[in-house]
């Protein structure tokens, strides 16, 4: 049996050919973390777990230009494009549950919207703790609980309460994990920014579109009841000239 996280590399490998034309969201959450390591930090090495495209990554390098930049994601199609638009950028293939780095390696480690995808949110951020120069900053963002919460009623009451998602982390998870963690200063803030697509299926194709994996659900869920979603999501959640879907994103920003 192929593991789970084989088919979340794989779909997030096959979806970075045309990522960037569907991640704005993305661009505009990792300007605003690193609007927030800016007043933070001066590193000479710095690394970007869950990089994508590398986007973040660029960034990071402009802005601290004489410093070691790493880009690390687990995704080799992603990869690949970071390295056509970056060449004085170290990008390696690896998973931020397991870092290939020494102890005390970076100055700042940071992660746009990566997170939420992870089994343990505690193993991974003992790993940025691990990595982290002592003072060292940790920023990072996660799409929270109450992301596309939109989907998840319509789906409910299409469904008649049969279908049971496993939802991503709240702000107590994520506040819960860092405390196990061995970050001694930690501050996490959210916000909800709300996004219009055409309807719910526009939504859970511009999921596929950034490779996003499926959340893991009990309960059959058949092609009526996608209408019917469908239909409740269009008459309860209209916004602007389509359909809103909200994204919490939970920002962290921690000191080692």
């Amino acid at each position: 049996m192929e593991h789970p996280l084989n088919k979340i590399q794989y779909g997030f490998s096959q979806a970075a050919r045309q990522y960037d034309r569907f991640s704005g969201l993305h661009r505009d959450i990792a300007d605003k973390l690193l609007a927030g390591v800016l007043q933070e930090a001066s590193p000479s090495a710095a690394l970007d777990v869950g990089c994508g495209t590398g986007y973040l990554t660029g960034r990071i390098k402009e802005r601290f230009f004489q410093a070691n930049v790493v880009g690390l994601d687990f995704a080799k199609g992603m990869l690949e494009v970071a390295r056509q638009k970056n060449s004085d950028i170290f990008w390696v293939l690896a998973d931020g549950n397991n870092l290939p780095f020494y102890d005390g390696s970076f100055d700042v480690l940071t992660s746009n919207a990566a997170y939420q995808w992870v089994e343990e949110l505690s193993r991974v951020f003992s790993e940025a703790c691990r990595v982290l120069t002592p003072d060292g900053v940790f920023a990072c963002t996660i799409f929270g609980y109450n992301t596309c919460y939109e989907l998840f009623q319509s789906l409910n009451e299409a469904s008649g309460g049969s279908l049971q998602f496993v939802r991503l982390p709240d702000q107590a998870k994520v506040r819960e994990s860092l405390h196990v963690s061995g970050f001694k200063d930690f501050k996490i803030d959210c916000e909800k920014i709300k996004v219009e697509f055409k309807d719910m299926e526009d939504l859970t194709a511009w999921f596929k579109y950034i490779g996003a994996p499926h959340l893991p659900r009990e309960g059959y869920l058949g092609a009526r009841t996608l209408s019917r979603a469908a239909d409740i999501y269009r008459k309860k959640f209209v916004y602007l000239k389509g359909v809103g879907a909200t994204f919490e994103v939970i920002r962290v920003y921690a000191q080692k």
